[in-house]
């Protein structure tokens, strides 16, 4: 059957639909931002995973580089079928809720092994990694992040809400990444830093993200699940998997917030990793890291304080933009000296504060193309959506992760040795540099040809109307 499109042109309206009142209260919405900050450990703990394979374990940059390429696109290929499985569970849970009471555990489980690379041959190293990493992303992280990313669309309409959603959501996740900055170095350098103290604190930090998990498990709770919207005659009938990549095709808002995320997550993996090597070999001490990252809570409680105001004043779209836009300024004056510790934290604060915004609101403008498509092809689909848009973020990751070990490898990176070569330390720069400079550039043009925020309001309102009048 072909796939149905809505043509018309949405234009702006100042009769805004009515805006549902609130239908989460605070402290749920701060329970269900601890799966964030549990997803964020483990994605912290995967950032430090090339370093821990290169100087710790004794692998070469160039095959963990591939490695994690490899197990990450085969995950991503896996994110596409788990969305399909989101759209079709129902239990006494709900839709996407039981997924987090089914991987609490596994999480806790699979982060361990991860960082429990046994003395053995080098090829034996290499295998473990590949499975380890497989059954982590494939079999853990993906069944908890793509259910955990469609709560939002089932949970709440309030388009108000949803930014305060994300807001609470990224800021748990921020702080998250930045215990996971701040603390881990330090702390197993401090217990000895060989492989048994990595075990140790990666087994604590585990713990800590499978708590998150199970939290918000306890405080969700589903109101607009498969279910519910069957009786609206939402789901006039099933529809294939190639059916509902054609849509998200079409859907132009969603492709941007595709790429928007798919670079962002190659930002973000270069973050803590590429930082470490950065410290470490340009400015001689691997400690420093602990202080970008002390020194980053600054831009992050700016950011997150100022996210709220702005986005009722500017939009959500607008935030983001200016967020970006920040930071590719910190990022490009930092080639003035890339070998200044000064300006390098500083620049940093600015590289950090032009993140926030969009970590605030990416999830928010991503679920807003949900309605969208609905709107556009008369069909809500919220695990398909979020499962493609992981795929893509894991894509990035993927990406992320491979260039350290590639660009290191070009380089002529020696493992673990305590000085490097000219030529490791310009690919080191190029990490922390270059590359974020031309990833920032693309984000800021996606989000620039984003006008979904003046549209919604009809959008909104012709969907209101549709549902009213099938009750």
């Amino acid at each position: 059957m072909g796939v149905a499109v809505n043509d018309q042109h949405v234009t702006s309206h100042t009769d805004t639909p009515h805006q549902p009142e609130r239908e989460i209260p605070t402290k749920r919405l701060i329970g269900d931002s601890m799966g964030m900050f549990g997803l964020n450990i483990s994605s912290g703990l995967l950032g430090l995973i090339t370093y821990y394979y290169t100087d710790v374990v004794g692998v070469s940059a160039a095959i963990v580089g591939t490695v994690l390429l490899v197990t990450k696109l085969l995950d991503a290929v896996a994110d596409v079928g788990m969305g399909v499985l989101v759209d079709r569970t129902k239990s006494k849970y709900g839709q996407a809720r039981p997924w987090l009471l089914w991987m609490s555990i596994p999480m806790f489980v699979s982060l361990l092994l991860l960082f429990s690379v046994p003395d053995i041959s080098v090829t034996g190293k290499i295998v473990y990694a590949i499975i380890t990493n497989l059954v982590f992303y494939i079999m853990v992280y993906t069944p908890t992040f793509i259910p955990y990313s469609s709560l939002m669309a089932l949970t709440t309409r309030n388009t108000y809400e949803r930014s305060l959603m994300g807001i609470i959501r990224s800021s748990s996740g921020y702080l998250a990444g930045m215990v996971v900055a701040i603390a881990f170095l330090p702390i197993v350098n401090a217990m000895g830093g060989g492989r048994r103290e990595w075990t140790i604190l990666a087994g604590i930090f585990a713990f800590m993200a499978a708590a998150g998990i199970l939290i918000a498990f306890f405080s969700n709770r589903e109101k607009y699940n498969n279910v519910q919207l069957d009786e609206l005659g939402v789901f006039q009938e099933k529809i294939s998997l190639v059916q509902g990549l054609k849509m998200l095709i079409s859907n132009k808002y969603w492709l941007l917030m595709f790429t928007v995320g798919t670079f962002s997550h190659i930002l973000f993996a270069l973050g803590v990793a590429a930082g470490t090597y950065y410290a470490k070999y340009i400015w001689g001490d691997v400690n420093l890291v602990a202080i970008m990252g002390g020194i980053g809570l600054i831009p992050v409680v700016i950011g997150f304080s100022l996210s709220g105001p702005f986005i009722k004043k500017f939009g959500k779209r607008n935030t983001a933009l200016g967020g970006v836009i920040i930071g590719l300024i910190g990022a490009t004056a930092r080639l003035i000296a890339p070998e200044s510790i000064m300006l390098g934290l500083v620049c940093s604060v600015f590289q950090t504060l032009g993140t926030i915004p969009l970590m605030a609101v990416g999830g928010a403008l991503t679920t807003d193309t949900i309605e969208y498509g609905e709107w556009k092809f008369r069909k809500r689909m919220v695990g398909l959506t979020n499962s493609v848009n992981a795929f893509g973020n894991k894509v990035g990751t993927a990406l992320g992760a491979a260039m350290i070990g590639w660009f290191l490898a070009l380089g002529g990176y020696v493992e673990q040795a305590s000085e490097q070569g000219d030529a490791a330390k310009q690919a080191i720069i190029a990490l922390n540099i270059y590359v974020p400079i031309v990833v920032m550039v693309v984000i800021a043009i996606c989000l620039f040809f984003y006008k979904l925020d003046k549209e919604f309001p009809k959008v909104l309102k012709d969907l209101e109307e549709r549902r009213t009048a099938k009750i």
